[in-house]
């Protein structure tokens, strides 16, 4: 079963490439897994990697956009990240509200109609008269609406956008997620079989633990605990 994450696919690169080097360089953990396990997840790495150079070939349709669009793309971006700000200052705690209206943690797909989409959607309830006086409160006004809208409309829309980039762009992020998954669920067993190998109770261990990236990865709440593999919150991986 694929364990899912909520750090960024560098970081999952990043320790699966000091993971998996130091379970090629102590061979005494091999016994504790499958005969090919640490060769294959070396290819699983790899995979990712390549998964996420692939993917931003196929991002949106950036490349066909006129220079007044590219020009404006950043500013559409920057946006949404305003509204997306306010509106979490304006509607603190109203999880729901926060996702459904104003797109709050929703970032994939990566593709240009996604973008525009996220974007008519929070335009719409920035204009909804029953938001406004919330978001007035915390600095927004009319004329960010207006400006936000101006911007937006400088791309064409989201129903007219190449199906054929979009669905690439929308399979190529599936694969590297489904390859990311399976690559963390490879680095977890990896690091449980050296928490087992060299168990923190003994402090002559705290050099070799280190290289296994035990107690560091992953990062924040989910690290390991001794002698368990985390059990990250199920979420789509971003």
């Amino acid at each position: 079963m694929n364990h899912h994450f909520r750090f960024p696919i560098a970081t999952l690169i990043y320790n699966g490439d000091l993971i998996i080097a130091a379970a090629r360089a102590h061979p005494e953990i091999n016994p504790r897994l499958a005969e090919t396990f640490v060769a294959d997840s070396k290819t699983a790495l790899a995979k990712v990697t390549a998964d996420v150079a692939d993917q931003k070939n196929k991002l949106g349709e950036l490349g066909n956009l006129t220079a007044v669009q590219q020009a404006a793309f950043a500013k559409l971006q920057g946006w949404i990240s305003k509204a997306r700000k306010t509106a979490r200052l304006a509607f603190v705690g109203q999880t729901v509200k926060l996702h459904q209206e104003f797109q709050v943690g929703t970032n994939e797909p990566h593709d240009l109609a996604a973008i525009l989409n996220r974007a008519d959607i929070i335009i719409a309830n920035l204009q909804t008269a029953a938001n406004l006086p919330a978001l007035q409160t915390k600095g927004w006004m009319k004329a960010d609406t207006t400006t936000f809208a101006n911007v937006r409309g400088i791309f064409p829309d989201s129903t007219t956008t190449n199906q054929s980039a979009k669905s690439s762009a929308k399979n190529s992020t599936s694969t590297k997620n489904a390859d990311a998954a399976d690559l963390y669920d490879r680095l977890l067993a990896i690091q449980n079989a050296a928490d087992l190998q060299w168990p923190q109770t003994n402090p002559a261990n705290a050099g070799i633990r280190d290289e296994f990236r035990l107690n560091i990865f992953p990062p924040g709440a989910e690290a390991v605990e001794p002698h368990a593999p985390a059990t990250p919150p199920v979420t789509p991986t971003a």
